[in-house]
């Protein structure tokens, strides 16, 4: 199984945030279940979970892993195709750019109650803008992950995400608008 998987296909990121197939992803990261073990854990049929399964299947995000007979029946065990997916909302896709502002919206709300004043529209502008940088560099760094896989077996997948992290936070460091955008937050944000 992969370490990090790049999604850059703005339909399997839909895919990907739906709630139940979110959820499905989320169980499988730490172990291979079975339709029936995870129509129990999320409360839904089998037949609403195979229809899930096979939309992340057909998306290559879930994987038979295993067979095992029971009784008469062959009972399929999933899993994940990546321990960690990557997935950047700023590609372009208006549908994906709505649903990323608005998930900063509910940030803003954090920050009023918490006594900032601050214009709500200039500061989504500079969040929104700081976001898309972030996600262009972590979407390159997860590229470069994805194509050294065998020099980074060794590396826990927290490891990895957490360099990610790093990385793509140095990279921002040596971008000018970036650090422009930075200051300007840094301005709003103030109390």
């Amino acid at each position: 199984m992969a370490k990090v998987k790049v999604i850059t296909d703005p339909e399997v990121i839909k895919l990907m945030l739906e709630d139940t197939r979110r959820k499905i992803l989320g169980l499988l990261r730490n172990k291979e279940m079975t339709i029936s073990q995870l129509s129990e854990i999320l409360g839904k049929t089998p037949q609403t979970i195979y229809h899930h399964i096979e939309k992340l299947k057909e998306a290559g995000l879930v994987e038979v892993k295993r067979t095992e007979m029971k009784g008469n029946l062959v009972e399929k065990y999933y899993g994940r195709t990546a321990d960690a997916f990557y997935i950047n909302m700023y590609l372009g896709d208006e549908e994906l750019r709505y649903f990323a502002r608005s998930r900063l919206k509910i940030k803003l709300e954090i920050f009023k109650a918490l006594g900032y004043e601050f214009d709500g529209e200039e500061l989504l502008d500079v969040m929104d803008s700081l976001l898309a940088k972030e996600h262009e560099y972590k979407t390159e760094i997860s590229k470069e992950i994805e194509a050294n896989e065998e020099a980074l077996k060794d590396f826990s997948n927290e490891d990895i995400i957490h360099a990610i992290e790093w990385l793509a936070m140095a990279r921002m460091g040596r971008d000018e608008e970036t650090l422009e955008l930075l200051k300007k937050l840094g301005e709003i944000l103030k109390k």
